[in-house]
Formats: C-alpha cells, structure tokens, sequence
C-alpha cells in the first residue's frame, strides 16, 4: 500500500477478486470488462490506463501491458 492508504498490490486485489491474473485478462480482453485498478474501491480502468488519481489497472502493474 503506498501513502495514500489507498494503493493496492496485485496480490491484493487477485485475493479480493477471487481470481487468478490470467482469468481477469482473459475477462478483460475478451469478455468486454473494464480491469480492476490496484485501488480498494473496487475502481476500474481500461487495461492500459490508470485512474485519476494514479493507480494502474492491475494488468499494466503486472506488466502485461
């Protein structure tokens, strides 16, 4: 978590999530669903982008982007 007490890892958001990295691309690329950005208010964010106040979707932080 970084300073802003808001930040979450990738670890972190796969065990809020229920899946695993690959299931949330596949989701993502082919199921039409926005990528969870590294945020614990289940904010969400196109796969290559970040939120406004700068967390990644977790595919961009894992580097699969």
């Amino acid at each position: 978590m970084n300073g802003n007490g808001h930040s979450l890892t990738v670890d972190e958001i796969l065990a809020q999530d229920g899946r695993m990295l690959e299931d949330i691309c596949q989701a993502v690329l082919f199921g039409e669903e926005s990528a969870p950005a590294l945020r614990n208010e289940s904010c969400e964010v196109e796969p290559d982008g970040t939120r406004p106040h700068g967390c990644p979707s977790i595919l961009r932080a894992a580097g699969m982007i």
